[in-house]
């Protein structure tokens, strides 16, 4: 099997630690922030943003959004979360990471008694985009959206919920209905909510927006995607789209990114950048080509190579393994199964993560991830031997000499951990 070029001894994983002072401990809530924020004189008021929450799909709508405002012209500012190989990736001004030195200085001056890791990585990322002269930040919230960290954004231009899923029960609720309560929570009133809902939820919604006046265009809806079509010849892998929302539409325009969600996820984006437009910010139809033709996502769908195809996909919960299962039924080698490496976290629907890929898995090489929220491999192999062969690895380094060996596609998938130890033996940027 000709295989991706790999060092022969990958460097130590990145630590994936908080900085400092920081417990690496979830507690929701804004009043430590919020108090944060004051100390520090509020950076967050001296730029402009659009914040994006979402069960899966969120950081696709951030890239994407983020590539067209740097596209246009504009001095961008971009978090999100979580990383793949090292911290700084969540913080970018104008495309570029903040420099560890940066890094390590504002963490300084974030530190504060019982802030948790992510609440200070939001605090540092404020920081840098004040510092940096930010005119437009794209912030992903972490986890929810009414309690997390990102929701103390005074007036965003724009608030995006890109899908609604099962994940996080224990902090947002047991019911979708409740993850919905919880994301919806970063809508402000008067500022447009661009969202993608089921269909059931839609009355509710409806009701509650008009109660606050909050405009809504939901996908399905008032976003709809008019055409879809794969887009496999070489060197590009990606999709041509054209979708439509109120008083707007798009041109056909490429995206480099693969699957129906994404698809979908391009037109929530499309629609969030006409609220933008709408509201003075300089956007014209060749930015928005171009930055969505340029956009860049790492870890999501990614082909590093094609003969055999080999693909990362931090699908990481049973609605993004769905989503995955069928963007690979629609890519080149959709009729082919796949050898796949797998891991996931403990508070993730593993069986779940399983039934949806298993028609296109081969055989299956279980590992274990590098924290200690892993899933056990044998765990997992034990899940999976019902629906495929599977056999258990030390780490992706192990699987990779297992997988190496065979002729047929490859899958590395479940969890973004375990995309970023495959990116960092394989020596690519995330």
């Amino acid at each position: 099997m000709a295989v991706v070029s790999a060092p022969p001894a990958p460097a130590a994983l990145a630590a994936r630690r908080p900085p400092p002072g920081f417990p690496p401990v979830i507690s929701p809530g804004l009043e430590r922030v919020q108090k944060a924020l004051a100390r520090l004189g509020h950076p967050e008021e001296s730029f402009a943003s659009v914040l994006v929450a979402g069960t899966n799909g969120k950081g696709s709508v951030a890239a994407m959004m983020e590539s067209v405002l740097r596209r246009a012209g504009h001095r961008t500012g971009l978090f999100t979360s979580p990383h793949l190989r090292d911290e700084r990736e969540r913080i970018r001004v104008v495309g570029r990471p903040i420099s560890q030195r940066a890094w390590n200085r504002l963490a300084r001056r974030a530190a504060g008694r019982g802030l948790t890791e992510f609440e200070a990585q939001t605090l540092i990322a404020f920081l840098h985009f004040a510092e940096a002269g930010v005119d437009i930040a794209v912030v992903e919230v972490g986890l929810g959206g009414r309690l997390d960290a990102t929701n103390a954004l005074p007036a965003p231009e724009a608030t995006v919920i890109t899908s609604i899923g099962h994940d996080h029960h224990a902090w947002l609720g047991p019911t979708l209905r409740h993850i919905h309560r919880e994301k919806r929570g970063i809508a402000r009133p008067g500022t447009a909510l661009i969202q993608n809902l089921p269909r059931g939820f839609w009355p509710d919604n409806d009701r509650w927006a008009a109660s606050r006046g909050i405009p809504c265009w939901t996908y399905g809806r008032e976003i709809r995607l008019l055409s879809r079509r794969d887009h496999a010849r070489r060197p590009a892998i990606g999709q041509n789209l054209v979708a439509f929302w109120p008083g707007g539409r798009s041109e056909e325009m490429f995206i480099p990114l693969v699957g129906e969600h994404q698809a979908r996820n391009a037109a929530l984006a499309l629609a969030a950048l006409d609220v933008l437009k709408r509201r003075g910010w300089r956007l014209t139809p060749r930015d928005i080509k171009k930055g969505f033709a340029q956009v860049r996502w790492p870890g999501r769908f990614e082909v590093l190579q094609r003969r055999p195809p080999v693909v990362l996909d931090g699908a990481h919960n049973a609605d993004a393994a769905l989503a995955l299962a069928r963007a690979w039924s629609r890519s080149p080698w959709g009729k082919e199964k796949a050898a796949v490496v797998f891991g996931c976290l403990k508070d993730k629907d593993a069986p779940a993560m399983a039934r949806a890929l298993a028609p296109h898995a081969r055989r299956v090489i279980t590992v274990p991830l590098p924290t200690p929220r892993s899933r056990g491999a044998e765990e997992l192999a034990h899940l999976w031997s019902r629906r495929a062969p599977a056999e258990t690895a030390n780490n992706f380094k192990d699987a990779w000499r297992k997988v190496s060996r065979d002729r047929g596609p490859v899958l590395v998938t479940g969890s973004l951990y375990l995309v970023g130890e495959a990116l960092e033996f394989f020596g690519r940027a995330a």
